[in-house]
């Protein structure tokens, strides 16, 4: 069997490549190691949400024009500005159809609420981070709650409020902190401590407990408008769950992400790998790629880890295997590599130079720039320094850009991986 198109890696970027070859038909496979990206995101896409003296961009649209200029090797130079707004489009079209609406503030960022307590501007949001109403509610009411559940641990109500009293939209707000509870506790054995976000969202899908919990809910909130709680009331059916709590107290419910695994981000790849599955993608979860054969500057074929010899071979490859957290990118004592097709990476061998001494320093470190080198059409250049027609690269593989601390990520998962789509339905359509 041979594919036209496999993609290495089963996250952002390699699902929205996966759904955009998938959608136009062709023969599309998605090889994913176990956990993705988005187990441990904020459930948001970003487009850009700082400059380069780490300043909060408004208009993200309208800065990338300078910022491509300025850094014709970004990946948004690659894709340019049509790019971004066309995957976009696409992608918010494909979560839409699997029930979850990702709403934007026009072309202007707006905040999401992130588990510290910070304000991160960002572009894409689920309707329970960011909607219409929400900016009027707090606007024409003082008071906001924050509350969460007993027991659990992996969430802290109390700096979510100190830091946000620190931000001028705030601080002249009555933040209500307290608990509630859930009565499936009383029916368990599981001590309290021992839940987590992926536990409770599980329990709130049975929707058994919302009368009660809503119960707590106005009972502990007292006169306030909005109600934070930790991103856990539901992963499939969550719409349903919030839309109940709502009416049930009379108050908008807030989420806020919690720590790994993120229910909000779950949430969104739960989405894509049903939207990709059921247009005929081939999901092959729990696999790894270990090797690529290289000849004649085109990509032979790649062995797995369970495949032993039996060669998997595909008409175009997509590298979407991620940075150095995911396996994408190793490092080694004085050396950056990609590891599966040994590809040209650009990025610092000086082991001193790879990080700032300040670890918290507004400008991120250098390390996360790092990435392989691609020409205008994403593909990557060998190790002996051919480009590689058939092979493509997305995300944050490449080089050219600093997610963290540009505020990027998603944006530059979702287009690159698009571009790369696009090239590769066109190459099968002029075959």
């Amino acid at each position: 069997m041979i594919y036209d198109c496999l993609i290495i890696g089963g996250g952002l970027a390699g699902l929205t490549c996966g759904i955009r070859c998938a959608s136009n038909g062709l023969h599309t496979a998605i090889i994913s190691g176990g956990m993705n990206s988005l187990h441990f995101s904020s459930g948001s896409i970003d487009i850009a949400g700082y400059n380069t003296k780490g300043e909060i961009i408004k208009k993200p649209f309208d800065y990338l024009k300078t910022m491509i200029k300025e850094n014709s090797a970004h990946p948004y130079a690659k894709t340019g500005i049509p790019g971004v707004r066309e995957s976009l489009n696409f992608i918010t079209g494909k979560f839409m159809e699997e029930g979850i609406n990702l709403n934007h503030n026009n072309d202007m960022n707006h905040f999401h609420v992130t588990t510290l307590g910070t304000l991160k501007p960002t572009f894409l949001s689920q309707e329970s981070v960011f909607n219409t109403d929400v900016a009027d509610i707090a606007n024409s009411h003082n008071k906001i709650a924050i509350l969460n559940f007993k027991g659990f641990r992996d969430y802290y109500p109390e700096q979510t409020a100190a830091n946000l009293k620190k931000n001028s939209m705030f601080k002249d707000k009555e933040i209500i902190l307290g608990d509630i509870s859930l009565p499936y506790y009383l029916n368990t054995e599981k001590n309290l401590h021992e839940f987590r976000s992926i536990d409770l969202a599980r329990i709130f899908e049975t929707e058994r407990y919302l009368p009660r919990i809503a119960e707590e809910i106005k009972k502990a909130s007292g006169g306030a408008s909005i109600v934070s709680l930790p991103a856990f009331i539901g992963i499939r059916n969550y719409k349903t769950i919030r839309s109940k709590l709502q009416e049930m107290t009379g108050k908008f419910i807030y989420e806020i992400p919690s720590l790994p695994p993120s229910i909000l981000g779950l949430r969104l790849d739960n989405a894509l790998k049903n939207s990709f599955i059921n247009l005929g993608g081939e999901y092959i979860a729990g696999e790894r790629v270990v090797s690529g054969s290289i000849k004649n500057n085109q990509v032979e074929f790649v062995t797995t880890r369970n495949s032993g010899n039996i060669p998997v071979q595909s008409k175009f490859y997509v590298l979407t295997t991620g940075s150095f957290f995911s396996g994408g990118l190793a490092a080694g004592f004085d050396n950056i590599s990609e590891p599966l097709f040994g590809l040209k990476v650009k990025g610092e061998n000086k082991r001193s130079k790879w990080y700032n001494s300040n670890f918290f320093d507004r400008k991120s470190h250098p390390f996360l720039g790092f990435g392989v080198e691609t020409d205008s059409k994403f593909n990557p250049v060998s190790g002996s320094g051919k480009t590689i027609k058939n092979l493509f690269c997305a995300g944050s593989v490449l080089s050219g850009y600093n997610p963290v601390s540009e505020g990027s990520g998603g944006g530059v998962a979702v287009s690159t991986a698009f571009k790369c789509a696009e090239r590769i339905i066109k190459e099968i359509k002029n075959d």
